[in-house]
């Protein structure tokens, strides 16, 4: 957080969603620069802090340098609220000589004061680290440390990522306490050190009695009922606001009307579908044609014509694949609802998106799991047959009579390496495919929705393009060039909570 900011704190809520995308973050965030060039007395810790040498343990064997590390580390929360008290810095005058009138921008500058020094008598245990880790980079090992705790989360809470949860039963109970276990013992100490923390101790050992005691821990979130205060505090002042009678008078009067209200909802649902059945029936008897899914409709649908639909990144044989000529128009949707199916055979429903400009605010382009249609399965090394998958970027949806059909910019999967934090939890890595060069820059490939799998949630691989063009290089955008755009990779984020 910057020394500028006026958010005060980091809810609860905003730490959950931070969960599953921050171990692809981290190897971005916490990236080593280049050296920098001596400047005054202060240039050793900035030597220090921005060397990127090819030695892993460089960075981290000195006891000085991991001891600043770890420093950092342990006091980023002090220096976070000492930083807010501070009044943000002027910012420099402009190269004219001119005064800047524009707002700051954010300072994370590091400041001068006592929060930045470490504890008295405190030392990082780089033994303990090499017990666990060996030769690991230490940045590598904070990316496993956030993807573990990723996984081990997700498990806590339930989460149905690529797959649904199993359910939580003694075995599985126990399974999660000897994982929360490891999680503290062979991450926690070894990478930052001794944390005593009563959250930390309640992990380590009273998870399994935890779930003993109460079952599934989803039923220890109170989020659900503390949302129905918010209902309840309209009703205060119908009440006499006496201490000891409001209680029972504000749970009358809520209750009641709640109620009410529902009974109101089911009779207009009700009457609904009633309606929308009344009007495929007559759509039956005027010779119309009634589809397992009764939604599928061109009325009011945008239709845009195929040569302009073409301008999208990475259509410009579209007009081929579709086998239309340019000037047809075609009804083009921003989005579809569709039932996708888990690795591990759960239906859930999920809405693809194919935008160029969703709500005003940017493109938005899912990317999916599909398959194709009498292909050949693929034996693994135990000899059962699976469905072959492929990936893709989805960049137009295209409503046809018989079956909605998604425009797809492909995708190939690649080997990850062997030592990635990521790969090893099933975060399949994946870059643009390459077609023939009389094919154009891009493939593409008409998929029917019926063959979508599932959307899957897809991030740039920060810790190849930090190598590959520095740490301030950012991910390349649909107007950068074609090169730029091949030479990006992915991971597909199997962290990311579906329900």
């Amino acid at each position: 957080m910057a020394a500028n900011e006026l958010q005060p704190g980091f809810t609860g809520e905003e730490q959950r969603l931070g969960v599953f995308i921050v171990p692809h973050a981290v190897a971005k965030v916490f990236s080593f620069g280049r050296r920098k060039q001596a400047v005054g007395s202060g240039a050793v810790g900035n030597e220090a802090r921005g060397a990127g040498s090819s030695d892993a343990h460089a960075r981290i064997g000195a006891k000085s340098g991991a001891t600043a590390t770890a420093s950092k580390a342990r006091s980023k929360n002090a220096k976070k609220t000492a930083a807010r008290r501070r009044p943000a810095k002027p910012e420099a005058p402009a190269p004219g000589g001119g005064d800047v009138t524009e707002v700051p921008d954010l300072d994370f500058d590091e400041g001068d004061d006592s929060d930045d020094d470490l504890p008295s008598g405190f030392a990082f245990d780089m033994q303990a680290y090499k017990d666990v880790w060996g030769e690991t980079p230490y940045e590598d090992a904070v990316t496993a440390l956030f993807a573990e705790y990723a996984v081990l989360y997700g498990r806590v809470a339930r989460w149905t990522t690529s797959s649904t949860p199993p359910p939580m039963t003694l075995g599985e109970a126990a399974s999660l306490s000897k994982h929360a276990e490891t999680f503290v013992k062979e991450y926690i100490r070894p990478i930052l050190g001794e944390v005593n923390t009563p959250k930390t101790h309640k992990l380590l050992r009273h998870l399994l009695g935890a779930i003993r005691m109460h079952g599934n821990l989803r039923n220890c979130n109170t989020s659900t009922n503390e949302a129905g205060h918010k209902k309840d505090k309209k009703f205060y002042n119908r009440t006499n606001k006496i201490i000891n009678t409001f209680p029972a008078q504000l749970a009358r009067q809520s209750q009641g009307t709640q109620a009410v209200l529902a009974r109101l909802a089911d009779e207009v649902a009700v009457a609904i579908r009633a309606d929308k059945l009344r009007r495929q029936r007559r759509s039956l008897a005027r010779g119309g044609k009634l589809t397992s899914m009764t939604k599928r409709s061109i009325h009011k649908v945008p239709r845009i014509a195929v040569g302009a639909l073409a301008q999208r990144p990475g259509l410009g044989r579209l007009a081929s694949v579709l086998g239309m000529d340019p000037n047809v128009k075609v009804p083009v949707l921003g989005q579809v609802k569709f039932l996708a199916e888990l690795d591990c055979g759960t239906r859930l429903p999920q809405t693809l998106r194919a935008s160029e400009n969703y709500r005003r605010k940017g493109a938005w382009f899912d990317a999916i799991v599909y398959t194709v249609a009498g292909e050949a399965p693929v034996v693994d090394a135990s000899g059962t047959a699976n469905v072959r998958l492929h990936y893709g970027e989805v960049r137009a949806l295209v409503r046809h009579k018989e079956e909605d059909v998604a425009v797809v910019c492909d995708m190939d999967a690649v080997e990850a390496d062997a030592a990635c934090p990521l790969g090893q939890r099933e975060c399949t890595r994946l870059k643009w495919r390459v077609p023939a060069a009389e094919q154009g820059s891009w493939s593409i490939t008409a998929v029917p929705v019926s063959r979508v799998r599932r959307v899957v949630h897809v991030v740039p691989d920060f810790g190849e393009l930090s190598a590959r063009l520095g740490v301030k290089a950012l991910p390349a955008r649909y107007t950068a060039s074609v090169d730029e755009r091949r030479d990006m990779r992915y991971y597909e984020n199997a962290f990311y909570p579906w329900g």
